[in-house]
Protein backbone atom coordinates (compact mmCIF):
# COMPACT_ATOMS: atom_id res chain seq x y z
CA UNK A 1 0.00 0.00 0.00
CA UNK A 2 1.32 3.46 -0.74
CA UNK A 3 1.97 5.39 1.88
CA UNK A 4 1.36 9.67 1.31
CA UNK A 5 3.12 12.41 3.77
CA UNK A 6 0.32 14.38 3.22
CA UNK A 7 -3.08 13.44 4.36
CA UNK A 8 -6.44 14.61 4.94
CA UNK A 9 -7.04 14.85 8.78
CA UNK A 10 -9.30 11.68 9.38
CA UNK A 11 -11.08 13.38 12.45
CA UNK A 12 -14.16 15.32 12.32
CA UNK A 13 -12.57 18.51 12.98
CA UNK A 14 -13.58 21.48 10.55
CA UNK A 15 -12.22 24.76 10.12
CA UNK A 16 -13.16 27.86 8.34
CA UNK A 17 -12.93 27.62 4.06
CA UNK A 18 -10.81 30.35 3.03
CA UNK A 19 -13.17 30.19 -0.14
CA UNK A 20 -16.75 30.29 1.26
CA UNK A 21 -16.24 31.13 4.68
CA UNK A 22 -18.23 27.80 5.90
CA UNK A 23 -16.99 25.79 8.60
CA UNK A 24 -16.35 22.91 6.17
CA UNK A 25 -12.57 23.11 6.16
CA UNK A 26 -10.60 19.84 6.26
CA UNK A 27 -6.94 20.22 6.79
CA UNK A 28 -3.90 18.40 5.48
CA UNK A 29 -1.33 16.09 8.18
CA UNK A 30 1.79 16.35 7.46
CA UNK A 31 2.18 12.21 8.28
CA UNK A 32 5.85 12.80 9.32
CA UNK A 33 5.93 15.24 12.28
CA UNK A 34 1.93 14.44 13.09
CA UNK A 35 0.95 18.51 12.72
CA UNK A 36 -2.03 19.93 10.67
CA UNK A 37 -0.74 22.21 7.56
CA UNK A 38 -3.61 25.26 8.42
CA UNK A 39 -3.04 26.73 5.16
CA UNK A 40 -3.63 23.90 3.03
CA UNK A 41 -7.12 21.49 2.96
CA UNK A 42 -10.38 20.67 1.05
CA UNK A 43 -13.82 22.23 1.69
CA UNK A 44 -16.31 19.52 2.35
CA UNK A 45 -19.16 21.47 0.36
CA UNK A 46 -17.92 19.97 -3.05
CA UNK A 47 -20.78 20.68 -4.90
CA UNK A 48 -21.06 24.32 -3.65
CA UNK A 49 -17.99 25.01 -3.34
CA UNK A 50 -15.06 22.89 -4.07
CA UNK A 51 -12.11 24.39 -2.55
CA UNK A 52 -8.77 22.42 -2.51
CA UNK A 53 -5.37 23.59 -2.24
CA UNK A 54 -2.97 20.66 -1.62
CA UNK A 55 0.89 21.47 0.01
CA UNK A 56 2.22 20.68 -3.70
CA UNK A 57 0.60 23.13 -4.95
CA UNK A 58 3.02 25.81 -4.18
CA UNK A 59 5.77 23.92 -3.63
CA UNK A 60 4.75 24.22 0.45
CA UNK A 61 5.98 27.72 0.54
CA UNK A 62 2.58 28.89 2.24
CA UNK A 63 2.80 25.94 5.06
CA UNK A 64 2.53 26.62 7.97
CA UNK A 65 2.44 23.71 10.73
CA UNK A 66 1.21 24.17 14.31
CA UNK A 67 -0.30 21.82 16.63
CA UNK A 68 0.14 18.29 16.86
CA UNK A 69 -2.53 15.93 15.82
CA UNK A 70 -3.35 13.74 19.38
CA UNK A 71 -5.11 11.29 17.31
CA UNK A 72 -2.98 10.92 14.28
CA UNK A 73 -1.16 7.83 15.70
CA UNK A 74 -4.52 6.33 16.60
CA UNK A 75 -6.27 6.65 13.00
CA UNK A 76 -5.85 3.15 12.33
CA UNK A 77 -7.56 2.34 16.04
CA UNK A 78 -11.14 2.91 15.49
CA UNK A 79 -13.41 4.28 19.08
CA UNK A 80 -16.76 2.58 19.10
CA UNK A 81 -19.81 3.43 20.61
CA UNK A 82 -21.28 1.54 23.16
CA UNK A 83 -24.49 -0.54 21.81
CA UNK A 84 -27.03 0.52 24.59
CA UNK A 85 -26.18 3.70 23.59
CA UNK A 86 -27.41 3.35 20.26
CA UNK A 87 -30.10 0.88 21.91
CA UNK A 88 -31.72 3.37 23.84
CA UNK A 89 -32.06 5.97 21.50
CA UNK A 90 -34.32 3.82 19.14
CA UNK A 91 -36.80 4.14 22.08
CA UNK A 92 -37.55 7.78 20.58
CA UNK A 93 -39.19 9.37 17.57
CA UNK A 94 -38.29 12.11 15.02
CA UNK A 95 -39.58 13.28 12.19
CA UNK A 96 -37.81 11.09 9.74
CA UNK A 97 -39.71 8.06 10.91
CA UNK A 98 -42.67 9.88 10.62
CA UNK A 99 -41.87 10.58 7.15
CA UNK A 100 -41.10 6.91 6.87
CA UNK A 101 -44.82 5.70 8.39
CA UNK A 102 -46.33 7.89 5.91
CA UNK A 103 -44.77 7.31 2.96
CA UNK A 104 -44.11 3.61 3.85
CA UNK A 105 -46.76 2.11 6.47
CA UNK A 106 -46.20 1.58 10.33
CA UNK A 107 -45.17 -1.99 9.65
CA UNK A 108 -42.46 -1.46 6.93
CA UNK A 109 -41.23 1.70 8.58
CA UNK A 110 -40.82 -0.18 11.54
CA UNK A 111 -38.53 -2.36 9.55
CA UNK A 112 -36.43 -0.40 8.45
CA UNK A 113 -35.73 0.90 11.55
CA UNK A 114 -34.33 -1.93 13.38
CA UNK A 115 -32.74 -3.00 10.20
CA UNK A 116 -30.81 0.08 9.89
CA UNK A 117 -30.59 0.65 13.77
CA UNK A 118 -32.10 4.52 13.25
CA UNK A 119 -32.26 6.60 16.17
CA UNK A 120 -32.98 9.43 17.92
CA UNK A 121 -31.45 12.29 19.94
CA UNK A 122 -33.95 14.76 21.66
CA UNK A 123 -31.09 16.84 22.90
CA UNK A 124 -30.56 17.90 19.38
CA UNK A 125 -34.16 18.65 18.34
CA UNK A 126 -34.90 14.89 17.47
CA UNK A 127 -32.53 14.80 15.85
CA UNK A 128 -32.57 11.36 13.52
CA UNK A 129 -29.18 8.86 14.67
CA UNK A 130 -28.03 6.87 11.60
CA UNK A 131 -26.24 4.92 13.70
CA UNK A 132 -22.75 3.01 11.23
CA UNK A 133 -22.07 -0.14 12.46
CA UNK A 134 -19.14 -2.00 11.15
CA UNK A 135 -19.31 -5.64 9.47
CA UNK A 136 -18.32 -6.84 12.93
CA UNK A 137 -21.68 -5.13 13.70
CA UNK A 138 -19.49 -3.06 15.75
CA UNK A 139 -20.93 0.70 16.20
CA UNK A 140 -18.27 3.32 14.55
CA UNK A 141 -20.21 6.29 14.51
CA UNK A 142 -23.94 8.23 14.64
CA UNK A 143 -24.47 10.58 12.64
CA UNK A 144 -27.09 13.06 13.77
CA UNK A 145 -29.08 14.80 10.79
CA UNK A 146 -32.41 17.51 11.79
CA UNK A 147 -35.46 16.91 9.10
CA UNK A 148 -38.85 18.64 8.80
CA UNK A 149 -41.94 16.65 8.94
CA UNK A 150 -41.76 16.52 4.91
CA UNK A 151 -38.96 14.67 5.20
CA UNK A 152 -36.22 17.05 3.82
CA UNK A 153 -33.04 17.41 5.79
CA UNK A 154 -32.47 20.49 7.10
CA UNK A 155 -28.86 22.06 7.32
CA UNK A 156 -28.36 21.07 11.30
CA UNK A 157 -25.94 17.89 11.29
CA UNK A 158 -23.98 16.68 13.98
CA UNK A 159 -22.11 13.16 15.26
CA UNK A 160 -22.99 11.26 18.90
CA UNK A 161 -19.56 11.30 19.79
CA UNK A 162 -19.69 15.43 19.57
CA UNK A 163 -22.79 15.90 21.34
CA UNK A 164 -21.22 13.22 24.53
CA UNK A 165 -18.18 15.48 23.99
CA UNK A 166 -19.88 18.39 25.06
CA UNK A 167 -22.05 16.16 27.67
CA UNK A 168 -18.38 15.30 29.08
CA UNK A 169 -19.95 12.04 28.59
CA UNK A 170 -16.36 10.76 26.98
CA UNK A 171 -12.73 12.53 26.81
CA UNK A 172 -11.79 11.51 23.59
CA UNK A 173 -13.26 9.62 20.16
CA UNK A 174 -11.51 8.22 17.09
CA UNK A 175 -13.92 8.56 14.69
CA UNK A 176 -13.11 5.94 11.76
CA UNK A 177 -16.88 5.39 9.38
CA UNK A 178 -17.91 3.08 7.64
CA UNK A 179 -20.73 2.30 5.43
CA UNK A 180 -24.13 2.95 6.76
CA UNK A 181 -25.75 -0.18 6.37
CA UNK A 182 -22.69 -2.31 6.19
CA UNK A 183 -23.69 -4.69 9.15
CA UNK A 184 -25.98 -6.00 7.01
CA UNK A 185 -24.07 -7.98 4.56
CA UNK A 186 -23.42 -10.82 7.25
CA UNK A 187 -26.84 -11.74 7.09
CA UNK A 188 -27.07 -11.03 3.11
CA UNK A 189 -24.29 -12.66 1.69
CA UNK A 190 -25.97 -13.23 -1.84
CA UNK A 191 -27.69 -9.86 -2.97
CA UNK A 192 -26.33 -7.34 -5.44
CA UNK A 193 -24.73 -4.78 -3.45
CA UNK A 194 -26.92 -1.17 -4.58
CA UNK A 195 -24.97 2.08 -3.17
CA UNK A 196 -26.64 5.59 -2.61
CA UNK A 197 -24.99 8.84 -1.39
CA UNK A 198 -27.35 9.43 1.57
CA UNK A 199 -28.83 7.18 4.75
CA UNK A 200 -32.48 8.13 3.57
CA UNK A 201 -32.31 7.11 0.20
CA UNK A 202 -31.05 3.57 0.99
CA UNK A 203 -33.81 3.15 3.78
CA UNK A 204 -36.51 3.65 1.23
CA UNK A 205 -35.03 1.85 -1.55
CA UNK A 206 -34.53 -0.91 1.08
CA UNK A 207 -38.29 -0.81 0.55
CA UNK A 208 -38.81 -0.30 -3.52
CA UNK A 209 -36.64 -2.80 -4.27
CA UNK A 210 -35.65 -5.13 -1.46
CA UNK A 211 -33.90 -7.33 -4.30
CA UNK A 212 -31.14 -5.51 -3.74
CA UNK A 213 -28.83 -4.94 -0.97
CA UNK A 214 -28.97 -0.72 0.01
CA UNK A 215 -26.23 1.01 1.38
CA UNK A 216 -25.33 4.43 2.06
CA UNK A 217 -21.68 6.07 1.68
CA UNK A 218 -22.89 9.10 3.46
CA UNK A 219 -21.80 11.68 0.73
CA UNK A 220 -20.29 11.96 -2.80
CA UNK A 221 -17.22 12.36 -1.52
CA UNK A 222 -17.12 9.16 0.49
CA UNK A 223 -17.01 7.03 -2.62
CA UNK A 224 -13.64 5.64 -1.68
CA UNK A 225 -11.78 2.85 -1.61
CA UNK A 226 -11.36 3.11 2.21
CA UNK A 227 -15.04 2.63 2.87
CA UNK A 228 -15.95 0.42 0.28
CA UNK A 229 -13.07 -2.03 1.10
CA UNK A 230 -15.45 -4.59 3.22
CA UNK A 231 -17.38 -5.12 0.00
CA UNK A 232 -14.76 -5.50 -2.46
CA UNK A 233 -15.63 -9.42 -2.73
CA UNK A 234 -19.61 -7.86 -3.65
CA UNK A 235 -21.15 -6.76 -6.55
CA UNK A 236 -21.49 -3.20 -6.72
CA UNK A 237 -23.95 -1.45 -8.59
CA UNK A 238 -23.26 2.54 -7.40
CA UNK A 239 -26.52 5.44 -7.69
CA UNK A 240 -24.72 8.67 -6.99
CA UNK A 241 -27.20 11.70 -7.30
CA UNK A 242 -27.34 13.58 -10.42
CA UNK A 243 -26.85 17.45 -8.72
CA UNK A 244 -24.96 19.33 -11.23
CA UNK A 245 -21.64 20.84 -10.53
CA UNK A 246 -20.16 23.95 -10.79
CA UNK A 247 -18.19 22.15 -13.84
CA UNK A 248 -20.95 21.22 -15.39
CA UNK A 249 -20.83 17.89 -14.57
CA UNK A 250 -22.74 16.02 -12.48
CA UNK A 251 -21.60 12.89 -9.63
CA UNK A 252 -21.82 10.23 -12.35
CA UNK A 253 -19.06 11.08 -13.89
CA UNK A 254 -16.56 11.90 -10.86
CA UNK A 255 -18.28 8.62 -9.74
CA UNK A 256 -17.64 6.53 -13.19
CA UNK A 257 -13.85 7.62 -13.00
CA UNK A 258 -13.27 6.51 -9.58
CA UNK A 259 -14.92 2.93 -10.50
CA UNK A 260 -12.63 2.63 -13.20
CA UNK A 261 -9.52 3.21 -10.80
CA UNK A 262 -11.40 0.89 -8.54
CA UNK A 263 -11.80 -2.13 -10.54
CA UNK A 264 -8.50 -1.60 -11.65
CA UNK A 265 -7.97 -2.69 -7.89
CA UNK A 266 -10.33 -6.04 -8.20
CA UNK A 267 -13.99 -4.78 -7.46
CA UNK A 268 -16.65 -4.70 -9.04
CA UNK A 269 -18.73 -1.43 -9.17
CA UNK A 270 -21.04 -0.75 -12.22
CA UNK A 271 -21.98 3.52 -12.24
CA UNK A 272 -25.90 3.80 -13.05
CA UNK A 273 -26.88 6.19 -15.52
CA UNK A 274 -30.74 5.92 -14.54
CA UNK A 275 -30.94 9.55 -13.28
CA UNK A 276 -28.30 10.24 -15.48
CA UNK A 277 -30.25 9.48 -19.27
CA UNK A 278 -33.98 9.77 -17.45
CA UNK A 279 -33.87 12.70 -14.79
CA UNK A 280 -35.35 16.42 -16.46
CA UNK A 281 -33.32 18.97 -16.45
CA UNK A 282 -34.91 20.61 -13.83
CA UNK A 283 -35.21 17.58 -11.41
CA UNK A 284 -31.15 17.76 -12.22
CA UNK A 285 -30.92 21.32 -11.07
CA UNK A 286 -32.64 20.08 -7.97
CA UNK A 287 -30.42 17.20 -7.32
CA UNK A 288 -32.57 14.47 -7.20
CA UNK A 289 -31.26 11.26 -6.03
CA UNK A 290 -33.07 7.25 -7.70
CA UNK A 291 -35.46 7.41 -4.29
CA UNK A 292 -36.76 10.87 -5.02
CA UNK A 293 -36.63 9.58 -9.47
CA UNK A 294 -38.80 6.63 -8.54
CA UNK A 295 -41.16 8.16 -6.05
CA UNK A 296 -42.50 10.53 -7.92
CA UNK A 297 -42.65 7.85 -11.23
CA UNK A 298 -44.33 5.02 -9.26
Amino acid sequence: MIKYRYKLDPSSKKYKCPSCGKLSFVIFIDTETSKIMENYGRCDRESKCDYFYHPSKDGFKNCKSSTVVDHFTNEFCPSFHKNDLMEISMRNDNNFLKYLRFLLGNQKASEVQKRYNIGTLPEFNFGTVFWQLDELKKVRAGKVIQYFASGKRTKYITWMHQFLKRENTISDFNLSQCLFGLHLIIEDESSIIALVESEKTACIMSVIFPEFLWLSCGAKGEFKQKKLEPIKHRKIIAYPDCEIQKNGFTTYHEWKKKAVELNAKGFDIYISDLLEKQAKPEQKREGIDIADFFMINL
